[in-house]
């Protein structure tokens, strides 16, 4: 505290400005980790949810297997056909379970083949879809030939030869039901043969980013289905998990080069895993604009802290340097100097108090300084008041009251024209400030309106307005100011030149495609092909800085075609056609969204 005390005031002003700046960039830099941390955690909470619900749609189709499993072993007809030495018997058996075999297929969509297996290896199918050598594959794996196996299991994947697909089973034994002696002896095998692009369908919708991964893998760590690069049956070699954890589990790993968030999530009834990879640095890509928002802020504050602290600083320094240094000419200097410091706190008291002890020395000049003081003042007084009128500044309430104002006298003078007018226009202005970016078709319309009202007064009825538009369509929502550039221009490029009255048609319909069209027509002098070809080029064209003239009007399309495309992607925006002599016709193209808020999107084109 000493040391700080001891050092020159200036000095100490610059060390708290450095104190402020310093704590401003560690408070930015907190939030950019915490926002950083927030997002992950969110992402990795929601992938967590995804894997939760393939594992039970995973248990669900394990489930429906094994009950349809046990429907199949134990039908009495079933039972009697594993054991059955007839073959007249077996014959009229066989009729009965590949009727069994079809309604349980056409029920369950995951069952793909079934297969019946009795002790003396003989085989009983739907004579459809099984593959010996998957049978030959199983039996390698399982042995469930034997007695011992007496257990369902689920196998890993198999891969049929004849169509290249690969497939897992589901291999239960069955026991006889028929024994008197309650010993309920196997008599055979029922296996289930099960398509995995049944399963590719569970993980294909569950992208979260760009690059994101999202598999399962059965026992052998081999993909049995993933959103994106491997195929079924590739060996998964990038182990993520330790053995005996059944919870979801969360780690950090590098994965194709990217730095990534893992979790893993392992199925108990199948004994299959769940995974999914997201590279760390597309969980916060879609947060970069806020981000980097935040951070022009955080520069714009400390460029503005250190321009106010160094006025600041100055102002407050000067004035005391001021009275140091004439305090020690003082007696070197004419005593009829005063000190002069444009102040009014306390360094300006200290400043008068001098100047008094001095008027008390020099009573000969107290009314010449109080003089100069009073013209001083006076001067001062003077230009702070200009400098005050020229920091004022123009804000809605003034506007408001002004087009108030407006409107008063045009009532005062029966000048309906004025009237209207201002009141038009009031009304656009307010609309055009709000605060709302997304607002009602309605609300859109009666801005046009409010438009076409002082249209129609500058002109006096050389224009006719036709605007169909049902009442539901006009309960949707748009982006705001979107339409009223695209009416002025129709107004000022389209109608204004032609010669008689012109007409504009406004109408609004939801596309058998799926999207908000609404259609902005006039019959008024229209364009060449090649300045038709011009203008679209300019709306396409993001470097508006060469147009200049005419292709003015391609700058608002453009600005308009660009915020559309931001907003929503690229399926919306605007297209023009024109024929010259005929007209021009301005088609935009919006998503659905309804008055509660609700977004309907196409897919990206």
């Amino acid at each position: 505290m000493r040391l700080i005390s001891n050092l020159k005031l200036k000095h100490q002003i610059s060390l708290l400005i450095l104190i402020a700046l310093i704590m401003m960039i560690l408070i930015q830099s907190m939030y950019n980790v915490f926002f950083n941390s927030l997002t992950r955690e969110r992402a990795a909470k929601y992938a967590g949810n995804l894997m939760e619900q393939v594992a039970l749609n995973v248990d669900t189709i394990a489930k429906s297997v094994e009950r349809d499993s046990i429907t199949v072993s134990y039908s009495k007809y079933v039972q009697e056909l594993m054991v059955s030495t007839n073959s007249i018997r077996s014959a009229e058996l066989n009729d009965y379970v590949s009727e069994i075999f079809t309604h349980t297929r056409s029920s369950n969509q995951n069952i793909y083949s079934i297969l019946l297996l009795n002790n003396n290896d003989r085989q009983i199918s739907d004579n459809l879809h099984y593959n010996n050598d998957i049978l030959k594959t199983l039996g390698k794996m399982y042995n469930f030939r034997s007695k011992e196996f007496i257990k369902p299991v689920f196998s890993s994947i198999v891969r049929d030869n004849s169509d290249a697909f690969y497939y897992y089973s589901y291999i239960s034994p069955i026991f006889s039901s028929f024994d008197a002696t309650g010993d309920y002896s196997k008599i055979g095998n029922c296996i289930f043969l099960l398509d995995t692009r049944e399963l590719e369908k569970l993980v294909n919708t569950t992208e979260l980013t760009k690059n994101s991964l999202f598999l399962i893998l059965d026992t052998d760590n081999r993909v049995i289905a993933s959103n994106k690069g491997l195929k079924a049956g590739d060996y998964y070699e990038n182990v993520f998990w330790q053995e005996g954890i059944s919870s979801t589990a969360k780690d950090e790993i590098v994965y194709e080069g990217k730095k990534s968030l893992v979790q893993y999530k392992k199925i108990d009834s199948v004994n299959w895993k769940v995974i999914s990879v997201l590279p760390i640095a597309e969980l916060t890509s879609d947060m970069k604009p806020i981000v980097s928002l935040g951070i022009w802020l955080s520069i714009i504050m400390i460029v503005l802290l250190t321009v106010i602290g160094s006025i600041f600083m100055y102002n407050t320094t000067r004035p005391v340097m001021l009275i140091v240094r004439f305090l020690s000419h003082v007696g070197e200097r004419n005593l009829k100097h005063r000190l002069k410091i444009p102040s009014t706190n306390e360094v300006g008291i200290i400043a008068t108090h001098i100047n008094q002890m001095l008027d008390n020395v020099e009573t000969m000049t107290r009314d010449i300084v109080e003089n100069q003081t009073s013209l001083y003042e006076a001067e001062l007084s003077k230009k702070q008041a200009k400098l005050s009128a020229l920091q004022s500044q123009i804000n809605p309430h003034f506007l408001y009251n002004t087009l108030n104002c407006l409107s008063s006298i045009g009532l005062a003078y029966d000048v309906s024209e004025v009237v209207s007018i201002s009141s038009a226009m009031s009304r656009i202005f307010r609309y055009s400030i709000k605060g709302q970016e997304i607002v009602s078709i309605k609300d859109e319309m009666s801005c046009i309106k409010d438009y076409l009202l002082i249209m129609d007064i500058r002109y006096k009825g050389k224009f006719e307005i036709v605007i169909e538009m049902e009442e539901s369509f006009l309960e949707m929502k748009s982006l705001k100011m979107i339409l009223q550039p695209i009416v002025e221009n129709a107004m000022y490029h389209g109608l204004e030149m032609k010669s008689g009255v012109g007409r504009l048609f406004i109408r609004g319909h939801i596309s058998e495609h799926g999207y908000m069209q609404i259609d902005i027509e006039d019959n008024g002098i229209g364009m060449t092909d090649k300045r038709l070809a011009e203008l679209r080029k300019g709306i396409r064209d993001d470097e508006h800085a060469e147009l200049s003239g005419t292709d003015k009007q391609s700058i608002g399309l453009g600005n308009i075609n660009k915020r559309l495309k931001l907003q929503f992607g690229s399926p919306y925006g605007l297209n023009v056609v024109s024929e010259a002599g005929k007209g021009t016709k301005v088609t935009v193209r919006l998503p659905i969204i309804e008055p509660t808020g609700k977004i309907i999107l196409l897919p990206d084109c």
